[in-house]
């Protein structure tokens, strides 16, 4: 459901991709990543925050992800990496 998500956000489907995020039953860092993309995407501060901070504590490799993904470049994520 990650894929389908993602593939929801890049068709610019944002309504459907948070739908199909909140019915993730198991949630993983990747989950966590796709919805603060979504934040990003629908400019939504705390969305991105709250979930990259989950997606980073989940999996550490994802700060240096997050530090160079153009997804990001408009919010301050420095006190989450």
């Amino acid at each position: 459901t990650n894929n389908a998500a993602l593939a929801q956000i890049l068709a610019k489907d944002y309504s459907k991709a948070k739908s199909t995020l909140a019915g993730v039953t198991a949630p993983n860092a990747m989950t966590y990543y796709i919805t603060a993309i979504l934040g990003a995407r629908t400019n939504n501060d705390t969305m991105v925050n709250n979930n990259l901070r989950q997606a980073v504590k989940l999996d550490r490799s994802l700060a240096d992800k997050a530090a160079k993904d153009l997804e990001f470049q408009n919010f301050n994520i420095s006190a989450i990496l």
